[in-house]
């Protein structure tokens, strides 16, 4: 089909939130015939999903109901391009047009089961940087925008609260909110009223109902148990058991049909409840539940449904196309990420300004606990180094911490990708420029007091100690970056930093000397930073100090004693003891080394927020 010609945006709010109407898709159905989907390959194939069909126009909601296994949230997952575990086949389209990732992201709008949104924004902040992702108007024109949502969504009283503290039927309107401001033709649900209690599912689903007649949207829900009243709201119903149709049609025909096929339902029972006893194996016999699907699949073109094979949904009429949706310029989008994510930045007592007071009272624990390493004795020199070790040993360690959190921050990335709002370029651009500077932050707080006030640091090598401790951190960082990326389940990541961060240590080259690392294990130590960082600190350190001299007849224990006062001798006998070390200055050459390391992750990291911010799954045809 060809595509309409592309709509010009509104210029006045009020249009701006009729979604449909601004879009020009005021009269769009949501088709899928024969979707099935298989799990598995050769002989242990499973399909989830067989011969699923539906069709659902604008202004109506669609419930899919079934028991647990019944394949309502794999379904869910196919028509969202979700479904990445197996393969998808069938046929589904919006306004006759096969829905691909970039319909999805221009028209569609899908609310997980859980809601989850940035705890530290509040509701009007995240519904008005969500506006202004979306540039739903002119930026004299957002908080108007906002503040309609506001009322629309009953949310008044919890404008101003911050997202962590809504209650769960809170944030769920918020969810909604920040649908109607993309202005979506199709909307999905994912369990909208899952851990609600029975007044505010009915309300939500109340909203629900009038969002799609006012806003002129599609919307398609999947609910587990719903009550008698929630129940009625719905247009239209679908009941799935084994993967299957059950039945599929206006909510209306439902009972006759059941009734019709000797089921009837009993007197004053929610008609809901007995649905899904019906058709779950738990409470009914495999035989029963057999006989209606097959009955169903044979019936269905006379059982007065909308969602039927023959035709496809041809009965319903509507428009044929999809417009072009233009969206807020890169430049802009950067803008209000950078702006958003550095307040979150402030606000967040534990990934950034939290960890700079870790690593000031840890380190301080460090400084006190080597006090006598501050004089500038040669018997003291072995515990100056070690304990510019502990000072970047501990802090990089923090980074398991980093791994937890931005998991957790990029899988919300994820979602607002999937629904248009941002793109994962947008962010990793604006993150990666907002935490540099914190890299030197994290030094200042690391080194400052505890090496330079009471280990007294010479301050020739401030400067170059705090360049050396910010790259390392930001290797460190890189790697917890990529780490919380690449691997789903955020514990696995923590696991493997902590596998890093004991393997750096390990091969940093002052346990083991890198000469006596068996081959391929010495690898190791080029690709891993504390090496690098150990040898260009320890330069610093003593390069700008003048020691006492040492008489050997005097102090027979001391590992390092020579009578020269020079710092940089005094390393030189220290690289006897360490031959990692060295009393020549390969500060850059270290630098290289270890900003080499980190940009290598940082790649790592970049490519898989690129790769998993557009990841779609494919709907094959037959």
């Amino acid at each position: 089909m060809s595509e309409v010609e592309e709509g010009k945006a509104p210029t006045t709010t009020s249009k701006r939130l009729q979604s449909s109407h601004s879009s020009g898709m005021e009269s769009s159905i949501l088709r899928f015939k024969d979707v099935n989907f298989i799990v598995g390959a050769g002989d242990k194939t499973k399909n989830i999903l067989t011969d699923v069909s539906g069709t659902v126009r604008w202004g109506r909601v669609l419930a899919i109901m079934g028991p647990s296994g019944a394949g309502k949230t794999t379904l869910i997952s196919l028509l969202t391009l979700d479904a990445l575990y197996g393969r998808a086949v069938g046929k589904v389209t919006l306004n006759g047009v096969p829905l691909t990732d970039q319909i999805f992201r221009e028209h569609c709008f899908v609310v997980k089961q859980h809601d989850k949104h940035w705890p530290y924004l509040t509701c009007r902040e995240t519904l008005r940087y969500a506006a202004e992702l979306y540039d739903v108007a002119a930026s004299e024109d957002i908080d108007a925008v906002v503040e309609e949502i506001i009322q629309k969504m009953g949310l008044v009283t919890a404008a101003d609260t911050r997202n962590s503290s809504m209650s769960g039927g809170q944030r769920r309107r918020l969810s909604i909110g920040i649908a109607l401001l993309k202005q979506p033709t199709l909307l999905f649900l994912d369990e909208p009223t899952s851990g609600l209690d029975a007044a505010s599912s009915s309300n939500i689903m109340q909203e629900i109902v009038r969002v799609a007649k006012e806003e002129r949207i599609i919307i398609v829900c999947t609910i587990h148990q719903p009550s008698t009243k929630v129940y009625n709201s719905f247009d239209q119903l679908m009941i799935m058991s084994r993967g299957r149709e059950a039945f599929s049609g206006d909510v209306k025909e439902a009972l006759p049909y059941f009734e019709s096929i000797n089921f009837p339902c009993p007197p004053a029972t929610n008609p809901a409840e007995y649905f899904l006893d019906l058709v779950n194996s738990d409470f009914s016999d495999e035989k029963v539940i057999t006989e209606i699907l097959d009955t169903w699949e044979e019936r269905r073109p006379s059982a007065g449904s909308s969602h039927h094979k023959k035709g496809f949904g041809d009965d319903e009429e509507g428009q044929e196309g999809v417009t072009k949706m233009k969206r807020a310029p890169l430049r802009k989008e950067m803008a209000i990420m950078f702006r958003r994510h550095a307040l979150m930045m402030q606000r967040d007592p534990i990934l950034y300004i939290g960890r700079c007071f870790v690593f000031l009272t840890t380190n301080l624990v460090f400084a006190i606990v080597y006090w006598n390493g501050r004089d500038y004795t040669q018997d003291q020199a072995i515990n100056k180094f070690w304990v510019a070790l502990w000072f970047i040993g501990v802090p990089s360690n923090m980074g398991v911490v980093a791994v937890y959190a931005l998991n957790d921050e990029f899988k919300s990335i994820l979602r607002e990708s999937k629904n248009g709002m941002v793109t994962g370029f947008s962010y990793v651009l604006a993150k990666t420029i907002l935490v540099l500077p914190m890299f030197f932050i994290f030094a200042l707080f690391a080194l400052g007091i505890p090496a330079f006030a009471i280990q007294d640091n010479e301050p020739k090598g401030f400067g170059a100690q705090i360049i050396l401790f910010a790259a390392c951190m930001f290797s460190f960082e890189s790697v917890a970056e990529a780490l919380a990326v690449w691997f789903e389940d955020p514990i696995i990541g923590m696991l493997q930093f902590m596998n890093f961060w004991f393997g750096a240590f390990l091969f940093g080259g002052f346990l083991i000397a890198p000469d006596d690392m068996y081959w391929p294990f010495r690898l190791f130590y080029y690709i891993m930073p504390y090496g690098a960082y150990a040898r260009s600190t320890a330069y610093e350190i003593f390069a700008h100090a003048t020691f006492e001299p040492c008489d050997r007849a005097t102090n027979q224990l001391s590992a390092i004693c020579i009578p020269e006062t020079d710092g940089v001798k005094v390393l030189g006998e220290l690289s006897k003891v360490f031959p990692l070390l060295s009393s020549d200055d390969n500060f850059i050459a270290d630098l290289v080394a270890i900003l080499a390391i980190g940009v290598f992750y940082k790649i790592l990291y970049v490519v898989g927020a690129l790769y998993k911010s557009t990841l779609v799954a494919k709907i094959h045809e037959k």
